[in-house]
Order: structure tokens, then C-alpha cells, then sequence
């Protein structure tokens, strides 16, 4: 199958990558030319215009840097008519409505759509060891599941609409940086007490498995019963309480923390003292409505 991948900054010269290493037939463009020089060496052919290379492949895939650079790209009437038949796969950084315009811009042209969402680094792609969630029809994802395949060992279609796999982009960055930001902060207070840094990091990173934690968070969520099970909102908020005041006479940020104890005291508020710490999803997202498309 053929492919053609538009944008060849850090990420998009690691898909071309992962590709030429599958044997895949691959071409290449970038606003810049002189970035596609790598991958041409390595066995990729230069597309001398988006137009040339959407006519000579049959997935075309967008890996830019935001919605705007697509539409001025991809997004044209040459090109549309050029991927009749074909298959557009979205892996740019958008928001779900702008999805919504991709795809009704494919559909207008008879070409299948995916969108996709990248769950790691470069490096990941490279090692085939990248997970790469899609949306869009089944058909369309099972047509050129090889390819995707050779992008991402482990591609997952998460839904059949345009703009779930965007959502879940963000969903998967709120719970990225979270976590950094939690592991950074609990090391800028390690570094404030003068507990050694090597010890915390060992710890936290090595020997805690946060797995664990977490499967009694989502199996709760999975059942939707927030009756306690390990401990109650009610504890973890004695917990919380006491970051702050430490945070602060050490010399702290006390911004994160700060954030963690509105919510906490917001959970307490609706009733859920007594639950267990996944009843905060009710102050998340309250009504529980699903607005991940405008349709």
C-alpha cells in the first residue's frame, strides 16, 4: 500500500521511519524540503507537491503542526479530488469539532477518514512500540490496518465517530501532565526538606507500582458504585491538607496542590465524603453529558 506523509518535523520523520522499515512504499513533503532528506536517503521518494503525492498513494497522512496548516495544505479541491476513493489519516493536532471539518471535507470527496491520536514519543514509533488510537468507520480502519500497524504496534479504533480520538488526545495529555507535574512537585518538596532526590525518584518511578492505585480507581469507575471500598474522600482530604501549609513554609509552589484541595473539598460538598476518591469525576464533569461532537 501506498503512503504519503505530509509533515516531516520530529514525529512525522519518525512515522516515515517506521514505514521504510516495513517495506512500505512511502513518499514525502514538507513545507521545508530540506527535512525530507533523511528519509529520502533511507529509501522514500520526495513528493515535488501535496497534489503530486496524494495522486500517486493511497493513504495520505497529515502529521502537522495544527489545524490550520492542514486546511491550507490537504484541505483544497485539487487534492480532493486527487484522494477520491482513498483514505486521509489525521494524526495532526486538533480540536474535535475541527475533525468534524476534515471529515465532512472527506466525505465530500469520497475518501475514507481516520483521525488518530499519538500516545508517545518519536523514539516509540521508531521501536514499534508506539500505541496509535483512531476514530472513524471500521472498514476504513481494517482497509489499512497494515499501515497503521507499521506506525504503531498496537493500533486501537477507540470509536467510529470523527472527534473521538482528538477527545481522547486530550483526555490522555490531562492524565500525562498531571502526572508529571505531580511527580515534579513532590520532588520540588523532597528538594526543599533535603531529602536526596535519588531516593524519592527510586521510589516513585522504580519501586511504587501506580498500577495498582489506579485499577481500584477504574474499577470503581468501571462500576460506577463510588460506595468505599479502599478509602474514603473524606481521608484523602485530611491527606491533602496538610500539602498545602507544608508547601508553603518551605518555600513551595503551592498552586498544584491548591488545585487538588479545591476539588477534594468540592467532592465533599456533593455529598461524597463517605466515597471512594472516583466520586470526583461527578465535579470533573457534573452532569455527565457527552459533548465530544457537534452533531
Amino acid at each position: 500500500m501506498r503512503t504519503m506523509i505530509i509533515g516531516m518535523g520530529l514525529m512525522g520523520s519518525a512515522l516515515a521511519d517506521a514505514l521504510l522499515r516495513e517495506n512500505m512504499t512511502v513518499s514525502v513533503w514538507n513545507r521545508t524540503p530540506g527535512r525530507c532528506r533523511p528519509a529520502v536517503d533511507a529509501g522514500a521518494t520526495h513528493a515535488a507537491s501535496v497534489a503530486d503525492g496524494a495522486g500517486e498513494c493511497d493513504v495520505i497522512i497529515t502529521c502537522l503542526a495544527d489545524h490550520s496548516a492542514v486546511i491550507e495544505r490537504v484541505i483544497t479541491p485539487e487534492v480532493g479530488r486527487l484522494l477520491a476513493g482513498k483514505t486521509f489519516v489525521q494524526l495532526s493536532q486538533a480540536m474535535p469539532e475541527q475533525s468534524l471539518e476534515f471529515a465532512a471535507w472527506a466525505a465530500d470527496h469520497g475518501i475514507g477518514y481516520l483521525e488518530g491520536s499519538i500516545l508517545g514519543y518519536p523514539k516509540d514509533v521508531r521501536e514499534g512500540d508506539c500505541v496509535i488510537v483512531y476514530s472513524g468507520e471500521p472498514a476504513t480502519f481494517h482497509a489499512c490496518h497494515d499501515v497503521l500497524g507499521a506506525m504503531g504496534s498496537k493500533p486501537r479504533l477507540v470509536g467510529d465517530q470523527p472527534g473521538i480520538a482528538t477527545a481522547f488526545d486530550k483526555a490522555f495529555f490531562a492524565f500525562y501532565y498531571a502526572h508529571a507535574l505531580g511527580l515534579l512537585h513532590g520532588a520540588a518538596i523532597c528538594r526543599a526538606a533535603g531529602i536526596p532526590l535519588d531516593a524519592y525518584l527510586e521510589l516513585m518511578v522504580d519501586d511504587w507500582d501506580w498500577k495498582l492505585p489506579d485499577s481500584v480507581t477504574a474499577d470503581v469507575l468501571k462500576g460506577g458504585d463510588y460506595a468505599v471500598r479502599e478509602g474514603t474522600l473524606e481521608t484523602h482530604a485530611h491527606a491533602c491538607d496538610q500539602v498545602v501549609p507544608y508547601c508553603r513554609k518551605i518555600g513551595v509552589d503551592t498552586g498544584l496542590a491548591k488545585a487538588i484541595e479545591r476539588i477534594v473539598k468540592a467532592g465533599i460538598d456533593l455529598g461524597h465524603g463517605h466515597n471512594e476518591i472516583a466520586s470526583l469525576i461527578e465535579v470533573l464533569n457534573p452532569s455527565g453529558d457527552h459533548h465530544y461532537t457537534d452533531q
